[in-house]
């Protein structure tokens, strides 16, 4: 094991092309909020079905949390969470989100939210190209499964997403992120607010990881390479963006990374700038961080 003094990576779980490695963090866990987004209800639009929108409720007087790479499944299409976002209990909005199953348009208004995630490779589409055609991206993206893994009847990421699914990869006492490797290489991380936040998404991230798995190489990735990771992970600078609602977004972008994320709204820290590390060992807001490395073959543009 190897530490940053708050980021600690351990050794990896391989599976084919596909590196997993345990993270733990030196540092206050967040509480008072709920990662099960099941509870919540999603709706197509009122005023008829938007390709980008949906509606999301929340009848229960406690926060849950959604992120950006949530699949909301069902309704006219499947969709993906274009944002994180913390909902407020009894508040009702609309989200942005997009579309992962080109090929249907049509069926019920309500969805479900099982915790899965989408591909890396597919989040990244939407990330990095958020005002410019990121929907398209989105559907080239999930062209390439389309075209190497074997075509689905609704051009749909989650129904490869069903067929790349294996046995269940442990998740270890106290973890709370995981750096992922495909091919030989560090393609990113995702860092949680707590263990119970990670345990809530855990078979989801593996999925993903599992199917953008399937593209590459079976090499696999090092603890040596994941020690590197996690050192300069630890040491990026991480800025506070606006606030939404209880939340205000986290960003940064340095080098070949590029991080988003969001944290719990504090007044009093509205401006905090600080290193990634510092942040989740000195702040008990921090919710989420996914981490993309740009550098990545898989991530590159389609």
């Amino acid at each position: 094991m190897t530490t940053t003094n708050t980021l600690h990576v351990g050794h990896g779980m391989h599976e084919g092309a596909l590196s997993l490695f345990p993270v733990w963090i030196d540092g206050p866990a967040v509480a008072g909020v709920s990662w099960n987004a099941g509870r919540l209800q999603v709706d197509e639009q009122e005023n008829g079905p938007s390709v980008g929108h949906l509606t999301v409720s929340n009848s229960a007087p406690r926060p849950v949390v959604v992120l950006e790479g949530d699949l909301l499944e069902g309704g006219w299409q499947n969709r993906m969470l274009a944002q994180s976002a913390v909902i407020a209990g009894g508040e009702r909005r609309r989200v942005d989100v997009v579309c992962v199953e080109k090929g249907r348009w049509g069926g019920d208004s309500g969805h479900s939210a099982r915790g899965r995630k989408a591909a890396l490779r597919v989040r990244h589409g939407s990330v990095s190209r958020r005002s410019d055609d990121r929907q398209g991206e989105v559907w080239r993206r999930v062209g390439r499964y389309e075209r190497e893994l074997g075509s689905t009847r609704t051009s749909s990421m989650v129904e490869h997403l069903d067929r790349a699914q294996g046995s269940a990869l442990r998740l270890i006492e106290g973890q709370r992120g995981v750096v992922i490797g495909i091919g030989g290489a560090i393609v990113g991380a995702e860092l949680f607010g707590s263990s119970k936040a990670l345990a809530s998404r855990w078979q989801g991230v593996v999925d993903a990881a599992r199917l953008d798995a399937r593209l590459a190489s079976a090499t696999r990735t090092t603890s040596a390479d994941a020690r590197r990771f996690i050192r300069k992970l630890g040491a990026l600078p991480l800025e506070r963006g606006d606030a939404d609602g209880a939340a205000q977004r986290l960003a940064s972008r340095h080098e070949q990374l590029t991080l988003s994320g969001l944290a719990l709204a504090s007044p009093e820290q509205s401006s905090f700038e600080d290193a990634v590390g510092r942040m989740f060992a000195e702040v008990d807001a921090v919710l989420h961080l996914a981490v993309f490395n740009e550098a990545h073959p898989l991530l590159a543009q389609d």
